[in-house]
């Protein structure tokens, strides 16, 4: 597979080497399983039924599942997936949740097509995604849960080598929104639509008031947007001495203040206490039942 499906477009042939996203065209997973830390809104009984894909076509410095999004995980076939999808949907998930699977996203459609979930689907991604991978996931996709990390060029550039970030993220944003519809919530729950994250870093608050600034002109009342304080250094972020620290109590207030300020709809704040490893989920290098 000749592949130009991530905005990198870096036409490796993933049968025979890995490109950017360091995996090839076998699906790899580092764990399907209840996720219990997810935003209530999606996952009302706090059970995400979440499957973390391995590789990455950002590969942010900092990132905190920096082993799985450099490639290493266990491979599945075609049923393999669908069987887990089944099976996370049978022990009760709120929601089935594909977690950065961009780079697979013809294999997750064609699952999908194969056995559509009864619990809402939610495609939770980096926010750097291609109009292909949308169009792959048109009709499949009930809630979009991207991440829109930067509004700085060379911020994005910087800790993800994606200096495009800002513009590709706002046009998949747009075309999310477009494809879901109006954000629907019923008994609390999540049913439709978009929920934005933004991960505020150290030393960089401009960088969120200008993401704030451009969700301001995206979002309707009726979407979501989850501020969150969890960051903690991991991968390289050692290498980059202004992100090398958890974040201060002002920069996360002075972010919050500037949403409050801008009037959006619906805003989750989190705790500052989030940003413990607690949190982070335990990967395999291989299936757990082996």
């Amino acid at each position: 597979m000749i592949c130009t499906l991530c905005p990198r477009a870096c036409g490796i042939d993933r049968a025979q080497k890995t490109g950017y996203c360091r995996v090839g065209e076998t699906v790899v997973i580092g764990r399907a399983a209840m996720h219990f830390w997810e935003e209530p809104v999606i996952a009302p009984h706090g059970r995400s039924g979440a499957i973390f894909f391995a590789g990455c076509a950002l590969g942010c410095v900092y990132c905190q599942n920096f082993e799985l999004s450099r490639g290493n995980g266990y491979p599945l076939t075609q049923a393999q997936l669908i069987a887990e999808i089944e099976r996370l949907e049978g022990e009760g998930a709120d929601n089935i949740e594909f977690v950065t699977a961009d780079h697979y996203a013809p294999q997750v459609a064609a699952a999908l097509r194969a056995h559509r979930p009864s619990v809402p689907v939610v495609w939770n991604c980096s926010g750097y995604e291609s109009p292909r991978i949308l169009q792959l996931l048109d009709g499949l996709v009930d809630i979009y849960m991207p991440d829109f990390k930067y509004s700085d060029p060379q911020v994005a550039r910087r800790y993800s080598a994606a200096p495009d970030y800002p513009q590709v993220a706002e046009a998949s944003l747009r075309a999310m929104k477009a494809q879901a519809g109006r954000t629907t919530v019923k008994d609390g729950a999540m049913t439709r639509g978009v929920l934005v994250r933004h991960l505020v870093l150290p030393s960089n608050v401009p960088n969120s008031l200008g993401v704030l600034d451009a969700l301001a002109d995206i979002l309707d009342g009726d979407d979501w947007l989850s501020l969150m304080s969890q960051y903690i250094p991991h991968g390289n972020a050692h290498l980059f001495p202004e992100i090398d620290r958890k974040l201060k109590p002002i920069e996360y207030k002075v972010v919050v203040a500037h949403a409050q300020k801008l009037g959006f709809g619906n805003v989750l704040i989190q705790e500052q206490s989030s940003a413990d490893d607690e949190f982070v989920p335990q990967f395999f290098d291989k299936r757990p039942d082996e």
